[in-house]
């Protein structure tokens, strides 16, 4: 829509030109008039689809982790963690187990010119059901990344960089239950899980 009416716009004022040259003045002043309020149209059109090029960036969601289970005890469970990196083995004490990722999201206009909203997936632990058993049991907590180089999340925050939109840590925890699988996705929201399997699926139904 901005192309068109940019080309429209320049169009217009090419005819005004010729008119002037022509020595039409009304003419001249009537195209260029309307040239100047299409190319004005178009510039707001422009800036309208960078903001919504942004926002429609966010709202794709993508798959980021597999998560499956097996019994190691009463309250005991090896979690398999499968991502982009690889996969890994966590043993982690309680009855649910929780994920945690940072997630960095762009201006509209560093959005169009292709970055990506960024995740980082932190860490993976193990919750207690009972505040009383949080408090009494131990806690079976890993961390998933390592911070290497310039941390862009801690200057993002102090520098207040201009081409960062938001940041903010998205955390999503679901009972553990021996063969249960879970699918972890980001969206526009951050963190989503969703039972994979009848196992997972059986668990949720009586963890709500």
């Amino acid at each position: 829509m901005a192309l068109a009416l940019i080309l429209a716009g320049l169009a217009s004022l090419w005819r005004g030109w010729h008119h002037l040259a022509a020595r039409h003045p009304l003419r001249a002043g009537g195209h260029g008039g309307v040239g100047l309020v299409l190319v004005a149209a178009a510039g707001l059109a422009g800036f309208a689809a960078l903001d919504l090029a942004g926002y429609q960036r966010l709202t794709v969601e993508r798959p980021v982790a597999v998560i499956r289970f097996a019994a190691a005890g009463p309250v005991e469970f090896v979690a398999e963690l499968v991502t982009p990196a690889g996969r890994a083995s966590y043993r982690l004490k309680g009855q649910d187990w929780q994920l945690d990722a940072r997630v960095l999201k762009w201006r509209a206009w560093a959005a169009l010119l292709g970055f990506e909203p960024l995740y980082q997936l932190r860490r993976l632990s193990g919750r207690y059901a009972s505040v009383a058993a949080a408090r009494r049991d131990p806690h079976t907590v890993y961390a998933l990344a390592r911070d290497r180089g310039l941390d862009v999340w801690r200057w993002s925050r102090r520098l207040h960089l201009p081409f960062v939109d938001a940041m903010y840590g998205s955390s999503v925890y679901l009972p553990m239950a021996a063969g249960a699988e879970y699918r972890v996705s980001l969206g526009a929201t951050g963190l989503i899980a969703r039972p994979a399997n009848a196992a997972a699926r059986q668990a949720v139904d009586a963890w709500r």
